[in-house]
C-alpha cells in the first residue's frame, strides 16, 4: 500500500486530451514539468491512492502535462478522472532536495536569529531561482527556496526554521523605514 504521507501532490487532473485517454494535469505553484520524473502518477480515487503506469508524458506550457496512463484508453475513461488530485512519491520530485517550494504556504518561518519573521503567503516563480514571499506585520519579505538556509521542517506545527544570511530581513525592513522618511 502506498501511505499519503510519503507522496506529494504535484496537481490535479485538468481534462482530457485527445479521444485515445491522454489526459492534461495541471501542476501546483512550485511544480514545474521538466523537474518530474515519472514512471507512476498516483490518483486519489476513493481517499486512496491508485497508482496508474505512465505510457507517456509530454511537456504543453510550464504549468501543464499531458499523461498517457496505462489501462486509460478512451475519452470517456480520460473523462471520469478531471478534477482528481494526482500525486506521485516524494522521491520522485526533482526539485532543490526534493522540497516543492508550493508545499509549504501557510508556513510560519522561525529565523535562527531574528525569531518568528512571518508566515509564507506566496512563491515567487523566478527561473532557477524561485523565492518565498512572508507577510511580516504588513511588510513583504522574500528569501530564496534554499535548503542551505532551512533548518528544520515541522510539518504537524506547520512551521520552517532557518538561517537567513545576516542582514538579508533588514533590508526588507528597513527599505520600509526609508519609505517614511
Amino acid at each position: 500500500m502506498i501511505l499519503k504521507e510519503k507522496c506529494v501532490q504535484i496537481g490535479y487532473v485538468s481534462k482530457p486530451h485527445g479521444v485515445k485517454g491522454e489526459v492534461a494535469v495541471s501542476l501546483l505553484e512550485g511544480f514545474y514539468a521538466e523537474d518530474l520524473d515519472l514512471e507512476f502518477l498516483l490518483l486519489d480515487i476513493d481517499n486512496g491512492l491508485v497508482p496508474f503506469f505512465v505510457e507517456s508524458l509530454r511537456i504543453k506550457g510550464g504549468k501543464t502535462i499531458l499523461v498517457k496512463l496505462e489501462r486509460v484508453d478512451t475519452e470517456e475513461m480520460a473523462r471520469e478522472l478531471v478534477s482528481i488530485e494526482a500525486y506521485v512519491q516524494a522521491e520522485d520530485v526533482q526539485t532543490e532536495e526534493n522540497m516543492p517550494s508550493g508545499t509549504f504556504l501557510g508556513f510560519r518561518v522561525i529565523d535562527q536569529k531574528k525569531g518568528d519573521i512571518g508566515t509564507i503567503t506566496g512563491v515567487n516563480e523566478i527561473a532557477n531561482n524561485p523565492l518565498f514571499v512572508l507577510d511580516f506585520e504588513g511588510k513583504e519579505i522574500l528569501f530564496p527556496v534554499n535548503t542551505d538556509f532551512i533548518l528544520q521542517v515541522d510539518e504537524e506545527n506547520k512551521e520552517i526554521e532557518v538561517n537567513l544570511p545576516e542582514g538579508l530581513i533588514d533590508l526588507y525592513l528597513s527599505e520600509e523605514e526609508d519609505d517614511d522618511l
